[in-house]
């Protein structure tokens, strides 16, 4: 569904006048109420868990030699929000894939005791640290062209345009609407509009936790 048909699905579910808004811009009284409770809904869903896989993507950097640090947007990043840590990779790029190894994470105490004094270290990656700037640094330095890999976590973003569409499963789209139908009935009084969409929501909340978060996974038996 497109932010404008988010709209229109709101007015509809509580009972609305009219057939609008026709537009998600430029709107005024109810209409602007309308819009914004949507942007906030969608908005809370985003950040309702930290570990939606809809908020997770990946990236691939190439270094340079002598450079160590790479901010999100060295890597292409536009909408970022944190590292995944423990999803970083690296390998000599002329040596491609088959040569992969995992990058362990550091501590920033830990990195700048070992590596952040004396002459730097050169080499093949095989560590890494976050700095206060949000950039990853890695240790030793590389040496020549190694490409890095790994995953992020998306920030938070805002619909905006007509056409545009929440970040999460078309099928849960209707989310932000029983969220939004909640701000509603605060504003309005109306308890059974607010309880229509907190049912509602927290059903649908359910279903897309069973399929847009990590699966947890049990060890086996210990003999």
């Amino acid at each position: 569904m497109t932010f404008l048909e988010l709209c229109q699905s709101l007015r509809q579910e509580v009972g609305g006048a009219g057939t609008g808004p026709t537009t998600t811009v430029g709107q005024t009284g109810e209409s602007k109420r309308i819009v914004d409770w949507i942007v906030g809904a969608d908005k809370d869903i985003q950040r309702a868990r930290p570990g939606w896989n809809f908020m997770r993507s990946s990236f691939t950097v190439q270094t340079v030699s002598g450079t160590a640090a790479y901010s999100a947007t060295d890597c292409g990043i536009t909408v970022f929000r944190d590292w995944l840590q423990n999803r970083f990779k690296s390998y000599l790029t002329s040596g491609g894939v088959a040569g992969e190894i995992m990058l362990h994470p550091m501590t920033y105490e830990q990195w700048y005791q070992q590596y952040n004094r004396g002459t730097p270290v050169t080499g093949m990656p095989f560590a890494f640290t976050i700095l206060a700037n949000r950039s990853f640094s890695l240790a030793p330095i590389p040496d020549g062209i190694y490409t890095i890999r790994g995953e992020y976590q998306k920030a938070v973003t805002a619909l905006s345009g007509d056409s545009s569409t929440p970040i999460y499963p078309e099928e849960y789209h209707m989310l932000a609407v029983y969220r939004a139908m909640m701000s509603y009935g605060r504003f309005t009084g109306a308890n059974e509009v607010y309880q229509d969409g907190a049912n509602r929501y927290a059903e649908m909340m359910a279903q897309m936790e069973l399929t847009q978060l990590p699966r947890i996974r049990i060890g086996g038996p210990m003999i």
